[in-house]
């Protein structure tokens, strides 16, 4: 609705209006617009082609590429903190497949920023039919990676997600294997994580001083996760067992009783192959690999909030990464 009989501001005079936004004030003849234009030159939109060949290693250094075009590291740094923005504001996360069987692969981050721990929740999303991994954004919570943490971020995928989601895919994280079971979904340990653990308590090598008991641990306990005849499983298990007992090791005994009491959770690959389930969570953890080195490659960054740009910039770009089951042709 137009005012037809507003006062000028400068002498509360009447108004003559020349055209849609020009006025006039009749009593001191100052005329002024009532929609001001910015002033100056229009500021230059960055495109993302600079991100994405920064991201894709295809840029030596920064202060290579200001070299060579002449211009300093401090004005292309600004270039590309401006693409980075402009290809955040227009590119969407990769949608994921309905009406399918997924399957969740999770691990954490843990960073330090802002004098405080942040923990970085990533969950990659496989159909069953698939050889790759879907990117969804991550979940951020200040502190250590925690039960409650893997509960929300898990909690803040959509609701058609968790509904299509049959089995999930871990490191063994007590949040991650309690939300599992709640959700009466199938449960891959990573196989992995275990053989490390072990060979970290009691090693197979040379060198070792443990070496006899290290092979010994590790020959049994890799046959459990990898043989398909049932019936070979329970007598491993109860010689695993007698092994922790006898250990002198405290931090062994306790990783072979937990795999004694959940050694099905390790073996659900061999269980139900028609879901193509990986034996490890290999997948996150190379993704998380990938975010590292960015990280290195950038020698760190100033707040919190632009290692976040940096990272989701990243996995948006990355879109999917490669995720194959456990039988594969040979």
């Amino acid at each position: 609705m137009k005012k037809l009989h507003t006062k000028s501001p400068c002498c509360r005079g009447e108004i003559n209006r020349f055209g849609n936004r020009r006025r006039q004030c009749k009593e001191c003849k100052k005329t002024w617009r009532i929609r001001k234009k910015k002033r100056g030159r229009k500021k230059k939109r960055e495109q993302e082609t600079l991100l994405i060949k920064y991201l894709q290693h295809e840029i030596p250094s920064l202060h290579a590429i200001a070299r060579k075009k002449g211009i300093s590291a401090d004005k292309l740094e600004a270039r590309l903190l401006r693409s980075r923005d402009h290809f955040l504001k227009h590119s969407p996360w990769p949608e994921i497949p309905k009406e399918e069987k997924l399957i969740l692969i999770a691990d954490g981050m843990v960073k330090y920023a802002n004098k405080t721990w942040h923990t970085f929740y990533f969950i990659l999303v496989r159909t069953t039919e698939s050889s790759e991994a879907i990117i969804t954004k991550p979940f951020v919570k200040k502190g250590v990676e925690s039960q409650l943490g893997w509960r929300e971020a898990l909690g803040s995928l959509p609701g058609n997600v968790r509904k299509n989601v049959v089995a999930l895919v871990c490191d063994g994280h007590r949040g991650l294997v309690n939300y599992s079971k709640h959700q009466k979904w199938i449960l891959q340990r990573c196989n992995f994580h275990l053989i490390a653990f072990l060979q970290g308590r009691r090693s197979r090598w040379a060198k070792s001083r443990h070496r006899k008991e290290g092979q010994l641990v590790y020959d049994i306990a890799n046959h459990v996760l990898t043989t398909k005849k049932e019936n070979e499983v329970m007598p491993l298990i109860l010689k695993l067992e007698e092994i922790a007992w006898h250990t002198k090791s405290p931090e062994l005994r306790k990783a072979l009783l937990g795999f004694v009491n959940n050694y099905k959770d390790f073996r659900s690959y061999l269980y139900y192959p028609e879901l193509n389930l990986p034996r490890t969570s290999n997948t996150a953890e190379s993704l998380i690999g990938c975010v590292r080195e960015l990280c290195h490659r950038a020698r760190g960054f100033r707040s919190m909030d632009s290692l976040k740009k940096w990272i989701f910039a990243l996995l948006k770009n990355k879109k999917k990464i490669k995720c194959n089951g456990s039988f594969q042709p040979t």
